[in-house]
């Protein structure tokens, strides 16, 4: 029996001491695990007090803003119905922000605006009234790329052969586009400029084409450069059938170079005018004074009230041997 109590004694104690070290072993897990928690959980409230101190500040600079509610394509209005207002943190905010709901409502969208994009003043431009004098103008003497489409924007330019190069319109956009002729709209100032340079390219035998934008959205307008001449001018005002002369003459320029292109292989450029047009000016005139000296009417002039004859126009057009205003 005394053996038996023996061994039972050493497994109780042995258990005993198990226990124990279990015990310590835990207690100390614990208290780690419990360090650590508290560690964790003061960095947690440092960092959300660092992130409040971030929010309180964002807010005092936050800036209200405006998102469109729905997807707009490039060239369509944004009207009032498609904006709401939206809270943008300072720090986030552009400084082009657009902030006033009056200034977003009746733009146009430069880009495609997905639903949500809070509205800068670079994605929407304001549409100005049309001025008084704005008028469709059809282009018919204008070179075009190939590649032209309806609503693309372009700068219509003039070169002459002495190597020099003027923008005519600036940032115009094409309106309608059928063929080789296209529809813009310029104001009273373009018109006259673009008509002075339909006789200059005829005179000159100048080029007048048209360059489109790489990225019109962001690209700003360019400057026309373009002096109308004041000799050519003159000239139109003495007599309206000499812009009509010109105009013609360098379509009919355009339509057979687009016919060569068509049926010859490689590609011939159209021959140049053979006549100039003081000469289509002379013809005109003489056939003008016969039929007034048929009536008994001598000196009256071209019919148009101007009364000035063919030998002044002449004067304009060889005055100092040339009526390029370019030349020096």
């Amino acid at each position: 029996m005394s053996k038996i109590r023996k061994s039972s004694k050493q497994k109780l104690y042995a258990g005993c001491i198990g226990a124990g070290i279990v015990s310590i072993i835990f207690v100390g897990y614990l208290i780690v695990n419990t360090h650590q928690m508290n560690e964790v959980r003061k960095q947690a409230e440092v960092d959300a007090e660092l992130k409040w101190k971030v929010y309180e500040q964002e807010q005092r600079t936050a800036k209200k803003g405006w998102a469109v509610i729905r997807d707009i394509s490039p060239g369509e209005q944004i009207t009032a119905n498609d904006l709401k207002g939206v809270t943008v943190p300072g720090s986030q905010a552009p400084v082009n922000l657009v902030t006033d709901k009056n200034e977003a409502s009746g733009t146009t969208a430069k880009i495609e605006l997905k639903k949500g994009s809070v509205l800068t003043s670079a994605m929407v431009t304001v549409d100005e009234p049309a001025s008084k004098d704005l008028r469709n103008r059809e282009l018919k003497v204008v070179v075009l790329p190939s590649n032209l489409k309806q609503g693309d924007e372009v700068d219509i330019r003039i070169q002459f052969p002495t190597g020099q190069d003027y923008i005519l319109l600036s940032k115009k956009k094409i309106s309608r586009l059928e063929g080789p002729v296209v529809w813009v709209t310029m104001n009273e100032q373009e018109i006259l400029s673009f008509s002075s340079a339909i006789v200059d390219a005829y005179l000159h035998k100048a080029s007048i084409y048209a360059l489109t934008y790489v990225d019109p959205e962001f690209q700003p307008k360019a400057i026309p450069t373009y002096p109308p001449n004041a000799q050519v001018l003159a000239l139109m005002n003495s007599d309206p059938n000499v812009l009509r002369v010109a105009e013609q003459k360098l379509s009919k320029q355009l339509r057979n170079s687009l016919e060569n292109a068509i049926n010859s292989s490689n590609n011939v450029i159209s021959t140049p005018i053979e006549r100039s047009l003081s000469e289509e000016i002379a013809a005109q005139h003489t056939d003008t004074t016969v039929g007034d000296a048929s009536d008994g009417s001598k000196g009256i002039g071209n019919g148009y009230g101007i009364g000035q004859d063919h030998k002044e126009q002449a004067e304009i057009l060889t005055q100092g041997g040339s009526s390029d205003p370019y030349a020096k």
